[in-house]
């Protein structure tokens, strides 16, 4: 488990001693936690049944220019393959993949995403699937119950519910929260979902709500640095970039306004 300070520090001494590492899952976490590895000298395996790094997320068109990124730094990637076994007397020493292929491993982690913890909410009365349902506004089910952050799913402008497991997204939805607690009018304007993600000297940034389905056009890629626009019906929804911090923040207004995509391309 990797939830808290502590075990992450636990995680950094293990992986200062260790000369091996094999990480099962290659999404944000397992992404970020192999390039920290690397830059402890460690020798890692990235190990993804997806085709490609956070395929889930962004796509294979971006997930294959992380890929490239990690093995421009040292690191074997596996795509396409899951774990079978994990052994080792008292201490692991070796993985065996869904291949049969057995790699050497020091230290393992495991990052295959996580599960809102909602276990502790059963008989209040409060409706819960896949975190706490909440209103545009973080409204509960129950009076006077509010929710925000990683657990809460809220309603989008288009009547989904959706979860967000970002923390800037806490700070946007307590922007709204207060004032609808207090009985005022809460902000209209459209709030463009942000992530980004540090993976050696590259920042990867993601601004509004791009999915693995959308139309991707790579419109900047010099072999490590790269900016891509995501295309749904027409419209750009989303804009990734590695290594350009400038242009894909410059992009915020235009997904705001859902500019079309021909727009951006002409």
């Amino acid at each position: 488990m990797l939830r808290s300070v502590d075990e992450s520090m636990a995680l950094r001494e293990h992986a200062s001693e260790a000369r091996r590492a094999v990480v099962i899952g290659a999404g944000f976490i397992g992404c970020e936690v192999a390039a920290s590895m690397r830059g402890l000298g460690v020798d890692v395996v990235l190990v993804e049944p997806q085709p490609q790094p956070l395929a889930m997320v962004l796509g294979e068109q971006i997930g294959e220019l992380v890929a490239r990124l990690h093995r421009e730094e040292g690191v074997d990637v596996r795509l396409g393959v899951g774990v079978a076994e994990v052994r080792g007397e008292g201490h692991v020493d070796t993985v065996v993949l869904s291949d049969g292929t057995e790699l050497a491993a020091d230290v393992v982690v495991v990052g295959i995403g996580s599960h809102p913890a909602t276990e502790w909410l059963e008989g209040s009365g409060i409706e819960v699937d896949n975190g706490v349902i909440c209103d545009e506004a973080g409204r509960t089910s129950a009076p006077n119950v509010w929710a925000l952050g990683d657990v809460a799913s809220w309603r989008d402008p288009l009547g989904n519910q959706a979860r967000v497991e970002h923390w800037s997204n806490v700070a946007e939805q307590a922007r709204v929260v207060v004032p609808a607690m207090l009985g005022k009018d809460t902000p209209s304007s459209v709030v463009v979902p942000y992530f980004w993600s540090d993976q050696y000297d590259v920042k990867i940034q993601c601004l509004g709500e791009p999915h693995a389905t959308d139309t991707v056009h790579i419109v900047e890629d010099d072999g490590r640095k790269f900016l891509a626009y995501y295309e749904r019906d027409g419209v750009l929804v989303g804009v990734v970039g590695g290594g350009m911090p400038g242009k894909v923040m410059k992009s915020r207004g235009k997904i705001a306004a859902a500019t079309p995509i021909s727009e951006m391309l002409g």
